[in-house]
């Protein structure tokens, strides 16, 4: 009786903790939390160094390029893992570039540009376009606001991660708020849990500015953004019909390629792209952050115009991501080859001066004699030298005088 009374109330103080428990983990992960985990994730990454094209986060991402994205990605990734969420591929992107990123987030009306007033929060991921061409090349995580100044933590700065912040009177553009292009918003109240959630968040923006956001959401409003649409429906299905369509077969795999990958100015390729159900219906986008190395035209017809490399992200569906590199040189004339073969005469002859002299030194050093030393005091043998050979050559041409007189 007492054995049992004592496993009875074991079990009871065990549903007691468990019922406990469970209330205090379903909480932990509201919308703050989750914020301020991402936030927490990149800074203890601040300080991170690797090069302006390898990092640690693009070997977990499987591609190694610039990796803004890819560091911004990582973060959220982590922030979910720790806190028993699924963040990256959720209500971020799996992949892509910032220009991409965009177009994924303004899909989902989650994009913010500066000039309609949203203040971001800790958590939001913001655009820069330093060159202020309207297409953005660089990607940060906001760690929070004051007043008007924007702090944030971003990867790849010169190949680290630093922490910055932006100010109307920073020096531009790389800490000034005119460099901000706009605002990303995850949806972390779709993840989290309990209340604690920023009701705040989906603050809807001005009618005017949203009417242009959605405009611009329809035309795919990237610079050097080009979409192909492969379909079994015919050319006047509607686009929602299309994206309808899509999210009813999705996509497994997304595999692109190209003849070539190293180009000279003027060369063009074509980049191919092949989706997998083959024949599942596909949105397919192009976009590229570098200016002024490569064009991107219709159907993914690479145009090189500049040296350099460029990084081109081929996304489908706004679900599958694959990105590559294109590394382009200046073209090589035919005046350079002429010139090296001029070249290789003038170093052929010098070779066999060289040769012909070593070949001399070799031979007296071997007789015994020491080469330096006759070079170093050759002024106190010349003139005797010069006596002996002269009255040798005389005497020898008056015995062979003498001897013809004989005969």
């Amino acid at each position: 009786m007492r054995f049992f009374k004592k496993a009875l109330s074991v079990i009871i103080s065990l549903i007691i903790l468990y019922t406990t428990l469970i209330p205090l983990s379903v909480q932990g992960a509201t919308e703050n939390s989750l914020r301020n985990a991402v936030v927490s994730i990149a800074e203890n990454e601040v300080g991170y160094t690797g090069t302006s094209s390898y990092s640690k986060y693009g070997d977990w991402y499987g591609y190694q390029g610039s990796w803004c994205t890819t560091f911004v990605l990582w973060c959220f990734n982590q922030a979910g893992a720790n806190n028993g969420v699924k963040l990256y591929s959720n209500i971020v992107p799996s992949g892509g570039n910032c220009n991409s990123m965009i177009s994924w987030f303004k899909n989902k009306d989650r994009y913010y540009t500066r000039s309609n007033g949203y203040t971001p929060k800790a958590g939001d991921l913001v655009f820069f376009d330093w060159s202020g061409n309207g297409s953005s090349q660089h990607v940060g995580i906001v760690t929070r606001t004051s007043g008007s100044t924007v702090y944030t933590i971003e990867g790849n700065c010169s190949g680290k991660v630093k922490s910055r912040e932006y100010t109307s009177s920073g020096s531009k553009p790389y800490n000034n708020i005119s460099a901000i292009m706009g605002y990303a918003v995850p949806a972390f109240s779709s993840v989290s849990k309990g209340s604690g959630s920023n009701k705040s968040e989906t603050a809807k923006k001005p009618a005017s500015t949203k009417k242009a956001e959605n405009n611009n959401t329809t035309k795919k409003a990237a610079t050097s953004s080009h979409i192909n649409e492969k379909t079994t429906e015919k050319k006047e299905t509607a686009t929602t019909t299309e994206k309808e369509t899509t999210q009813a077969t999705p996509l497994d795999n997304l595999t692109i390629n190209a003849p070539s990958y190293d180009l000279q100015v003027g060369d063009t390729v074509k980049l191919n792209y092949s989706v997998d159900p083959a024949d599942a219906p596909a949105v397919v986008g192009y976009f590229c952050d570098e200016e002024g190395i490569i064009e991107i035209g219709n159907g993914g017809k690479i145009k090189a115009i500049g040296s350099g490399t460029a990084t081109v992200v081929v996304c489908a569906n706004n679900e599958l991501y694959k990105q590559c590199d294109f590394t382009v040189t200046e073209a090589v004339g035919e005046v350079t080859t002429h010139k090296s073969k001029e070249r290789k005469v003038v170093a052929t002859t010098k070779a066999e001066i060289v040769t012909t002299q070593k070949s001399v030194q070799s031979v007296l050093t071997n007789m015994g004699v020491n080469v330096n030393k006759l070079s170093q005091h050759k002024q106190y043998y010349i003139i005797p030298l010069t006596i002996i050979v002269v009255t040798f050559c005389i005497s020898a041409f008056v015995a062979v005088v003498r001897k013809a007189k004989k005969k």
